[in-house]
């Protein structure tokens, strides 16, 4: 049921008569990609490593587990029932195996996120009303909502999102910022692909180059520009209609100084950025905060 009530947000003249699921719609998508840029598996996988090292930090996560966890866990239950145990040496071994189970070429089981039951709330004031509930408000500068057709099949390229590109013009242009202001973000990895392509699409890396810094580990929670600290949809959960409103959550906690456990970020974050996707990309808005 719900991946029905999922695919009647994409097209429903072509797409959803004839099977597509989003799934599918997001391996065309990763394809493309790395058809293009020559993006790897091994790409998508350092997405997924990194957002489930973030949510096992995140008490409020749907999976609070590393893929390292996850691995060892199984090991111990094929230990448990005498079973053979692969020879699996790290997160990538273990992640390529049938473990891993593909879902839609090339993205596999971990590159999906999980549908959630979750919700998320947060108090908006008007400037004039603020002062009177705190001294330490948090500001909403810029915002930005993007559309695009539906189908994908009607887009002159599915290795971006004109919907994100359009969504994060507004927010920049409201705002005053432009993408090296931005400290963090929250962005909308309903599949690995998905975020590689969003932290593109803001600007924050040029078409094709989001991997590298990947690899370099500049996303990661120490790195130069942390993406999804919460864990993202991929750990975190997805929600759904609460995701967009989750990571205004999560970015009110970093800007504050209140994320819970061991995923505070190092620096004080001044100014931030959540990117919520609807459907295939066909619906974006981009919101920036600042203190």
């Amino acid at each position: 049921l719900v991946t029905d009530a999922l695919a009647a947000a994409s097209d429903i003249l072509y797409e959803y008569p004839s099977g597509a699921t989003f799934p599918g719609l997001y391996a065309a998508i990763a394809s493309a990609h790395f058809h293009k840029y020559g993006t790897t598996p091994e790409d998508l996988m350092r997405v997924g490593i990194k957002n489930h090292e973030n949510g096992k930090e995140n008490p409020y996560a749907q999976m609070q587990q590393s893929i390292n966890d996850i691995m060892a866990n199984k090991i111990k239950r094929y230990e448990s029932q005498g079973r053979e145990v692969p020879d699996w040496k790290d997160e990538f071994d273990f992640l390529k195996s049938s473990a891993n189970p593909m879902i839609a070429s090339p993205l596999r089981l971990f590159d999906c996120s999980l549908v959630t039951d979750g919700a998320a709330c947060v108090f908006l004031a008007g400037e004039e009303f603020v002062r009177k509930y705190t001294d330490n408000p948090i500001w909403i500068t810029g915002t930005g909502q993007g559309s695009a057709s539906l189908s994908l099949h009607d887009r002159n390229d599915i290795t971006s999102f004109i919907a994100a590109k359009e969504a994060a013009r507004q927010a920049y242009k409201m705002s005053g910022k432009t993408p090296k202001d931005i400290q963090i973000a929250e962005v909308h990895d309903c599949f690995t692909i998905a975020e590689i392509l969003a932290i593109e699409d803001l600007g924050f890396y040029g078409k094709g180059k989001a991997v590298e810094a990947i690899k370099e580990g500049e996303t990661k929670l120490d790195g130069t520009r942390p993406i999804n600290t919460s864990g993202g949809l991929k750990s975190k959960g997805h929600p759904v209609g609460a995701s967009g409103v989750a990571m205004a959550v999560e970015t009110f906690k970093q800007m504050r100084g209140l994320a819970e456990r061991n995923r505070q970020v190092k620096d004080d974050v001044e100014c931030a950025l959540t990117h919520n996707l609807g459907g295939s990309g066909g619906t974006c808005v981009v919101t920036i905060y600042e203190k």
